[in-house]
């Protein structure tokens, strides 16, 4: 999701995180609120120059992308695949993750920085799949998609 010129655009068909999903509200009150001050004020000269029917548009276009991209929860067998692959991805991460020593201490670690940088880029698709999946599985969880956690001490 990147954000310019005050419009939001989801390019990779990812779930919004929670503080996207907070910022995409704010948005959308913001302009409700602009909204009902110049219904209630039509006489004064803000209310002429700004597009009501432009405030409705992205209030629905808000809605949109809140509607589309906010995650919902998985049921059934859906959930129970989710979590299977969200373990196996789990264990993954953890085989060559550097210990939490190593990134803590690199001085005492000769080589620990190049360690997690290869494993970063060995890991990249896994580390996006397992965050998507606890995006998923725990939405209102902003710790969810924290891959430090997984990391041995």
């Amino acid at each position: 999701m990147t954000r310019g010129s005050g419009k939001y655009k989801v390019t990779d068909g990812r779930s919004l995180s929670i503080g996207e999903r907070e910022d995409l509200k704010g948005l959308k009150q913001e302009a409700v609120a602009t909204l009902k001050h110049l219904e209630a004020n039509p006489g004064t000269a803000r209310s002429e120059m700004i597009d009501k029917g432009h405030l409705k548009r992205e209030i629905d276009r808000y809605d949109g992308i809140l509607a589309e991209n906010s995650p919902s929860v998985p049921r059934g067998t859906n959930k129970d695949h989710m979590v299977a692959r969200a373990k196996e991805l789990a264990e993954t991460l953890q085989k060559d993750m550097p210990t939490r020593e190593q990134m803590d201490h690199p001085a005492r670690n000769p080589g620990a920085i190049r360690k997690h940088m290869f494993w970063n880029k060995k890991n990249e698709k896994n580390v996006q799949e397992y965050k998507e999946l606890q995006r998923r599985l725990e939405p209102d969880d902003p710790t969810a998609t924290d891959v430090e956690k997984l990391r041995r001490p």
